[in-house]
């Protein structure tokens, strides 16, 4: 059971105003604190009734995952912890994650945090147990508070706790390449038994391809000059701080921090094989790289884009014809301003289901987020993560 007497979140170098709303939410609700590793099994089944089965038990590989996260992240930062919420009667009935995220902002270092798996159990119980936690998280020491995805009901809480949405962010795209095959690896999400429907699936892809010609293959012809390659994690990170380097608001990996990364989103068996791939020109000299996440027969999902501003479109020709070979039925990733034109003109569908928002005192930050100058997505926020879309079987 959750120990009451553990001291309540209280932002120790929040600027003054900062610092008395967090000591007013202290007092006036008393049941918001810093999680420790003895709620790990608790958050393990919350999380596992919230997003994944509620008629089965939290797998090990779940509480692993969580430890590791929020307790073993090369960046944790004592003054940025997840929390959880305490009923009265000492029951830990929600939670909250915290990945605390180093950015410089022209230059200079800020801090920076991203909430991560915000749930309560019985929500009919503790209605205002969500927006206590989300403002806990807010009222914390961070320069700027970063989050996506967010659903409909998370987003409203955001704005009304003074964050902004991020229209360009908040789009998902995406480039179908199999139509049958892609229609059904969705239903196969849903229900396994369609996944024997994948043979009939191929065949009506190659029919339909000999009628449609080329139009729903990749199109984008790489220029002579590219070359394009698979490489190791300390290439791949040797070259994202020159990728990433004329963005006003950009994180500032360590190459060890990024290492820890990609090896934890490398393992997310729900989405299939990690690639990290480089795109070249002229002298090696680097135009972009992406790293994505598939598996024959089913949809690939980007996890992050970097191109310089002249290379979006030979980055995007590598991705999509990279992802076709290896036999992905479409292409999944979330909206850059950087990429949109770029997406536009390779057949690209736009939806939005879930939204990106910012929170932030700070009106410079806010401006560099809304006219597409900061990185805010991919390994910048919680993509990267196993909470979304492994399995943990």
């Amino acid at each position: 059971m959750s120990d009451l007497s553990a001291p309540p979140i209280g932002p120790a170098s929040a600027a003054p105003a900062q610092a008395g709303a967090a000591n007013r939410i202290g007092v006036s609700i008393g049941d918001i604190r810093a999680c420790a590793p003895e709620d790990l099994p608790t958050v393990a089944r919350l999380f596992q009734s919230a997003f994944r089965d509620p008629a089965s038990e939290a797998p090990a590989s779940l509480h692993s995952c969580l430890r590791e996260l929020f307790f073993e992240y090369p960046w944790d930062d004592p003054e940025l912890p997840s929390r959880v919420y305490i009923t009265p009667d000492g029951k830990l009935r929600g939670f909250i994650g915290v990945l605390p995220l180093r950015m410089s902002f022209r230059g200079e270092r800020i801090r920076a945090a991203v909430p991560s798996s915000m749930m309560v159990d019985r929500p009919e119980e503790h209605p205002l147990a969500g927006a206590r936690l989300l403002r806990s998280f807010l009222n914390g020491p961070q320069d700027i508070s970063i989050s996506e995805p967010l659903n409909p009901l998370t987003q409203g809480m955001w704005e009304r706790l003074g964050g902004q949405s991020m229209p360009t962010e908040s789009m998902e795209w995406l480039r179908v390449f199999r139509p049958a095959g892609f229609g059904l690896a969705r239903m196969g999400e849903r229900y396994s038994a369609a996944r024997v429907l994948r043979p009939l699936g191929t065949l009506v892809d190659r029919a339909a391809a000999s009628v449609a010609g080329a139009s729903l293959q990749p199109c984008g012809k790489m220029p002579d000059y590219a070359t394009e390659a698979d490489v190791s994690d300390d290439v791949l990170i040797g070259h994202i701080a020159e990728l990433t380097a004329d963005y006003e608001l950009r994180p500032e990996w360590d190459p060890a921090c990024l290492k820890w990364m990609l090896a934890h989103a490398g393992r997310n068996a729900g989405r299939g094989t990690l690639f990290r791939r480089m795109v070249y020109g002229h002298n090696e000299i680097p135009l972009g790289c992406y790293l994505y996440h598939g598996r024959p027969n089913e949809m690939a999902w980007v996890l992050q884009i970097l191109a310089r501003p002249d290379a979006v479109g030979p980055v995007l020709d590598s991705l999509f014809a990279h992802a076709y070979r290896h036999g992905s039925v479409a292409v999944k990733g979330r909206t850059q301003l950087r990429l949109m034109d770029g997406l536009l003109r390779r057949q690209c569908i736009f939806f939005r289901r879930h939204s990106a928002a910012v929170h932030s005192r700070n009106p410079q930050l806010l401006a560099a987020v809304r006219s597409g100058e900061a990185l805010t997505s991919g390994l910048a926020a919680e993509s990267w993560t196993r909470l979304i879309g492994d399995t943990f079987s």
